[in-house]
Formats: structure tokens, C-alpha cells, sequence
């Protein structure tokens, strides 16, 4: 017994001694093995949780209208061929054509809804506006363009005439929904951010054919206009560019006076149909009473009490 004591003494002694020599060289082993780097000193990071992703999300959608757009003016246009060029256009057609067999057709040039351009009333807005017309002040455009069908090109010819003009206080731009497309709202933005125009109170109504992206670009070039009074349909923009535009505009109203000023009260008392009609500033209540408006201040649809379009009366605005 005592020898198989002994044995087995001397059997776990030398296995001890054999298990430490071992894990003294799977030490050594280890320690000569470079080690890793942690996820923090490798740069990746810990997913986020949803929460937090939701809370990125919506900052981020806030910090984008911090930014500023300035809408650029459009490429230089072409000038049209003069009738010495057509000729030679013509004559080097004929001599290239005339020895083939091909039957060429010369093709109308002629641009569909051109000739309305001449209409009376489309003339007499442009004139009136180019030479600063005292009807343009407060300028319902319905009251010239009756027909909310007309083409694009009839609301480019009136874009370039508001360019010219240097009157003009509040715009009523309402409801053309074929003409007021994605250019002719970048081409509106750019004249309300022209520093010689006056119109900070701006109605452009129901526009259904304006795209999202053009609808953000017109709320960040928003703060470089004068526009401090603004209506525009809530089935056309989403409530974000709703709560935007109104931000944007109670900013506007720190530069300049044309919205609170007595003596402007003639062109403020037919500013309605706004979210917010500036006949009803506080500062103005006095001067209504004494000029001979008193009676607007009983007048609920002017102090936009009953909504902008109470009643079905968007086409008498």
C-alpha cells in the first residue's frame, strides 16, 4: 500500500509538474501573440437602439431646414434666328435635298398657346405691371387670368413682367395648377428674394403640381424674402413645411414696417385670406377706429376668423 501511495504521489507530482510546464509554455505562447484591439480603439460602434434612432431621425430633418436656398436664375436663352439666317438654313436644305429622292417637310415652329399671349387681359397685366400700375399694389391675378387652365407659358410672360416690378405689396397666385409648376415656383422665389421687390403678403392658394422638393427649397429661401404674411393650401404641403413657412414668416416680420404701418393701411385692410391677416396686429387697432375701418373689426372672414376659404369663397379672393 505504501508503495502504491508512493506511485501515485510521485504520478501526480510529475503530471502537476508536467500541466505547469505546460501552461508556462501556452503562456509564453500567448504573450508573444500580438493582442487585439477593442471595439472602441477599432472605431466601430454600438448599434443604436431604437429609440435613439427615431430621435436622430427627427433631428436630422430639423437641422435640414436650417439651411438657406438662393434660387439661381435660369441659363441664358437663345436667341431666335433672324430671317437672314432662316433663308440660309432654307437654301442649304434645298441644295442638300435636291438631287434625293427623300421628301422633306419643313416643320411649324409655331409654340402651342403663344397667341394668347396677346389677349387683352394678358396684356394689360404686363403693362401694368412693367410701369408699376397702382391696381398692381394688391395684385389678384384671377382678376386678369381667368381661366385657372392657363399654360406655363402665359405665367412665365407674368413672372417676367413681376420682375420688373418694384410696386407690388401683396400677391394672389392661387389655384393654376397647370402653369404653376416646379420653375414657375423657383421663378417666383427668385423674385421675392430680389432686394428691389415689395410683396410681403403672399397667397399661393391650392398648387398641386409642385413637387416636394421644390415646396423645401421655396421654405428655406423663405427667410431671404420680405414675405411676413402667407397662405398655402394643407393639401398641398405637409404639416413640417406648414409649421416652417409660418416660423419663417413671424421672423420676416422684424424687416420691415409695411405690415404694421398706419399709413399703409389702405393696402393691409385688403391683405385677407392669410393664416394669420395682419389687420388683426394689435398696434393697428386704433388707427382702424379712427380712418373709417371700424366696421372690418365685426367683419369675421377679413379678420380670418372663419378660416381662409369659410364659405366656398377661394374664387372671389
Amino acid at each position: 500500500s505504501s508503495s502504491s501511495s508512493s506511485s501515485s504521489s510521485s504520478g501526480s507530482s510529475s503530471s502537476s509538474s508536467s500541466d505547469s510546464d505546460l501552461s508556462s509554455d501556452d503562456g509564453g505562447l500567448f504573450d508573444s501573440l500580438p493582442k487585439l484591439p477593442s471595439l472602441k480603439q477599432r472605431g466601430r460602434k454600438k448599434k443604436k437602439s431604437t429609440k435613439e434612432k427615431r430621435r436622430f431621425r427627427r433631428y436630422s430633418s430639423n437641422d435640414s431646414f436650417n439651411d438657406s436656398f438662393i434660387a439661381q436664375p435660369p441659363p441664358p436663352k437663345e436667341n431666335a434666328p433672324t430671317d437672314a439666317e432662316i433663308r440660309k438654313i432654307l437654301r442649304e436644305d434645298s441644295a442638300t435635298f435636291a438631287d434625293s429622292n427623300c421628301n422633306w417637310v419643313r416643320r411649324s415652329s409655331r409654340q402651342p398657346c403663344k397667341s394668347v399671349l396677346k389677349s387683352t387681359g394678358v396684356r394689360d397685366l404686363v403693362d401694368k405691371l412693367k410701369s408699376n400700375d397702382p391696381d398692381m399694389v394688391v395684385l389678384k391675378l384671377k382678376k386678369y387670368l381667368n381661366d385657372p387652365d392657363i399654360a406655363p407659358v402665359i405665367m412665365n410672360a407674368t413672372l417676367d413682367a413681376l420682375e420688373e416690378n418694384t410696386n407690388c405689396q401683396a400677391l394672389y397666385i392661387q389655384n393654376f395648377n397647370k402653369a404653376m409648376l416646379n420653375d414657375q415656383m423657383l421663378h417666383l422665389l427668385r423674385i421675392l428674394q430680389s432686394p428691389k421687390c415689395r410683396i410681403w403678403c403672399l397667397n399661393v392658394g391650392e398648387t398641386y403640381n409642385v413637387s416636394d422638393k421644390t415646396w423645401t427649397k421655396f421654405a428655406k429661401g423663405l427667410k431671404h424674402t420680405k414675405v411676413t404674411h402667407m397662405y398655402a393650401s394643407e393639401h398641398t404641403i405637409t404639416p413640417m413645411l406648414k409649421e416652417r413657412f409660418r416660423d419663417v414668416i413671424r421672423k420676416n416680420r422684424v424687416k420691415h414696417e409695411l405690415h404694421i404701418d398706419p399709413n399703409n393701411l389702405d393696402v393691409i385692410v385688403r391683405c385677407t385670406h392669410c393664416w394669420w391677416n395682419p389687420i388683426n396686429a394689435k398696434v393697428l387697432q386704433p388707427f382702424i377706429q379712427n380712418t373709417g375701418y371700424e366696421q372690418i373689426l365685426h367683419d369675421e372672414t377679413t379678420l380670418g376668423l372663419k378660416g381662409t376659404t369659410d364659405g366656398r369663397n377661394v374664387d372671389t379672393i
